[in-house]
Formats: C-alpha cells, sequence, structure tokens
C-alpha cells in the first residue's frame, strides 16, 4: 500500500496505545476507539502496543484472536490502514504454563492474525530481536517522492539485566543501515521521521523537574535510573507527568542514535497510561499517549491525533482527545474483578517480583509506577 499526502497537503495519523483489554472487551473500550477514528478521520491509525491484555483467566489462540480482533475490526470496518508495534503484554498468555509458547512465537501468531486484514501494513521484519520492526514511508501529494518516514519498533517487554525492556542494538543498528539508505536517496538530506515503540526512552526524565523528596505535584521514579520524584518542567509544553514514565533500568543509546542519525522529529510511546505530556529533547518532540483501554489501570484515557503538513516538514500538530470528551461522561474503571485481571495483579507480580516495587495512586486505579526487578519473561501490571 502507498501512502501519500492527500490534496490538501496534510496527513494525520491517530495514536492509540494500550487498549489492553481481552477477548470480552469493556464497553468503553471499544467505544473509545470508534468515537476517536470516526471524529480524527486519520489516514493511518498506528496501535502502539499491550493492544490487548494478554493475560486474563483462561486465556487461549482463540481468546487472544478475538480480542486482537476487537480492537482491529472499528479500524478496518472503516477501511483505514493501521499498523502496530507490540507491547510487553501481548504475547504472555501465550508463553504461560498452559500455552507454552516462546514470545517469538507467541508474537508471530499474533501478527499472522493482524495481517489477516487487508489494511494490516505489519510486517514481521528482518532478522533481529523483536517482532515487527520496520518502516512505512510517504510520498508528496502527487504520489513521485518518499518526503516522509515512518519508524515502528518493538521496545521489548523485560530486559535480561531486570526492569522493563528497550531496543537492542541490532535492532538499532537496523534502524541506522535504513536511516542511511534513505538518507542517500534522499539527496544525501535526512528524511524526516517519525519513531513509535511502547516503551519510552530515559530521556523522557530530561522533561522533568526532580526532587529528593516526595512533594506536591510529583510522581515517583518509574525505573531505577530515575529513583527520585519529578514533576513536569516548562519543556513539557501541554500534559503532565501524572505518573512516573518506565523506561529501561538498563541505560542505552537508542536517543543518541537518533541525534546522530538526524531524521527524528518527533516519536511517540504509550506504556505508561495515565500520561499526556510533550517536549522538546535535543530537538526532538518525545510524546506520551494515553492509554485508550478500560481494563487496566489508569483513569487518564484518550488517543493522539498526529498531523503533518506537506509544505513544512520540519513540524507537526498533535492533539490528546481525551475519552471523556469522546464518550460524553465521566467512566471510571471496574477493573478490579473482570476477567482474572484482580488474580494477574494479586498473584503473578509478586510470584515473578524479585523486590516489591513502588505503587502509586493513579486516581480510580493503582499504577505500578516503578519497574520491578524480574527476568525477561516476567510479568507486569503496566
Amino acid at each position: 500500500m502507498q501512502f501519500q499526502f492527500n490534496e490538501n497537503g496534510e496527513f494525520k495519523i491517530l495514536a492509540i496505545a494500550d487498549p489492553q483489554d481481552t477477548d470480552t472487551p469493556q464497553k468503553e473500550t471499544i467505544e473509545v476507539i470508534e468515537k476517536a477514528l470516526d471524529r480524527a478521520k486519520p489516514d493511518l491509525v498506528v496501535f502502539l502496543g499491550d493492544n490487548i491484555a494478554g493475560w486474563w483467566r483462561g486465556v487461549d489462540k482463540e481468546k487472544t484472536e478475538k480480542a486482537i480482533r476487537s480492537v482491529v475490526e472499528p479500524v478496518d470496518s472503516r477501511g483505514i490502514p493501521f499498523a502496530i508495534v507490540f507491547g510487553n503484554h501481548d504475547h504472555e498468555g501465550l508463553t504461560d504454563e498452559n500455552n507454552k509458547m516462546t514470545e517469538e512465537e507467541a508474537k508471530e501468531f499474533q501478527l499472522s492474525v493482524y495481517r489477516e486484514y487487508p489494511t494490516c501494513l505489519a510486517i514481521e521484519g528482518e532478522e533481529m530481536t523483536g517482532c515487527c520492526n520496520y518502516n512505512l514511508l510517504i510520498k508528496d501529494s502527487g504520489g513521485k517522492k518518499d518526503v516522509f518516514n515512518l519508524w515502528l519498533m518493538d521496545s521489548n517487554p523485560y530486559a535480561a539485566e531486570g526492569g522493563y525492556g528497550y531496543v537492542q542494538p541490532d535492532q538499532t543498528a537496523w534502524y541506522i543501515k535504513t536511516s542511511d539508505a534513505l538518507k542517500e536517496a534522499n539527496g544525501g538530506k535526512p528524511l524526516p521521521s517519525f519513531l513509535f515503540q511502547h516503551i519510552c526512552v530515559p530521556e523522557v526524565y530530561e522533561l522533568a523537574d526532580e526532587s529528593d523528596s516526595a512533594k506536591a505535584g510529583y510522581v515517583k521514579g518509574g525505573s531505577a535510573l530515575f529513583p527520585n520524584y519529578y514533576k513536569a518542567s516548562d519543556k513539557v509544553v501541554e500534559g503532565a507527568f501524572n505518573e512516573g514514565p518506565c523506561p529501561a533500568d538498563t541505560a542505552h543509546n537508542q536517543f543518541e542514535t537518533w541525534k546522530q542519525q538526524g531524521d527524528i522529529i518527533g516519536a511517540f510511546f504509550g506504556h505508561d497510561h495515565v500520561n499526556d505530556f510533550r517536549g522538546m529533547v535535543d530537538g526532538i518532540w518525545l510524546c506520551a499517549v494515553p492509554a485508550a483501554g478500560y481494563y487496566s489501570y489508569g483513569d487518564n484515557h484518550g488517543v493522539r491525533t498526529i498531523t503533518l503538513h506537506e509544505n513544512d516538514l520540519s513540524g507537526f500538530d498533535t492533539e490528546v482527545i481525551y475519552a471523556d470528551d469522546l464518550l460524553g461522561r465521566k467512566v471510571t474503571p471496574a477493573y478490579k474483578n473482570n476477567h482474572g485481571y484482580y488474580e494477574y495483579t494479586h498473584k503473578f507480580i509478586p510470584a515473578v517480583a524479585g523486590i516489591a516495587a513502588a505503587a502509586a495512586v493513579a486516581a480510580a486505579g493503582i499504577c505500578v509506577a516503578v519497574a520491578v526487578k524480574r527476568k525477561k519473561k516476567g510479568k507486569n501490571a503496566k
């Protein structure tokens, strides 16, 4: 499928993060997706990971497939192309003691379900860590030249060192190689790009003010790299740190490679359900997308629109559309006893956590604000 700017010189993306629901989803989860699609009328939808809840009572391949279809069909039925990345939960149920699939097998199975839809643009990508590392090109309104690029990366669920996952060196090598090729084809100039992945980079904390003690308006850091308390600084032009962002506990150089390549003007992340901030670090916009789903924790639901303008590809317009506005009502999640989520948070998390994570109360739900130390196959509520 070839993308190009519309006759009005615009291209609109709708980013949907963390639907994170089951085979019998909360009606509000689907309603938010449907109403967001009808309001935004996007040219492309990007699912930002944790597209399904992953684990719930009795999950198997059939129920996993049904959960995927429940969030995809509103998009496909409107004929809107969509892309996906994976989060830290999508695969979990299929890798448990009952289903016994590897992470790779689970993701490949799920990708096969997505790819049954003719509007799905996701591919497995080249051989490297993760699944669904790929890029999509957008041509000018005349359909003659590639003028913009979209990177979609698997940020991986959990790190071998403990804590959440991050983009691995072989993935970064692929990004650099492909970015260089796009630059050469673009006359030696970096091709302007967005990047979409589930887990944020640690550099989001450069948008925060820090305190070594709890204060009003500050939240506990969500990574071993950031053990103090934080709130949005004046670098944040909209939104807030409603919970401590949860990047990996391991320092890595993904953001530095973005700066080196000079192509990425904005990066978009899910994972931290109630965050909705946007700010610039070293010339790159870092944007949080709040959760769309009502099965898991959080009380700040929504989606994010991203609009490109062909006459100025150095910037973009973006807006968070909040679920309360889409639904026309305030909905308090009733997740605790649904589908075994209570069992998941009270049985599975303590079972795999070597050290208990600090918890932060996020409106009506309990937000796990610090990634606990665990092995790569561990589980977590985010």
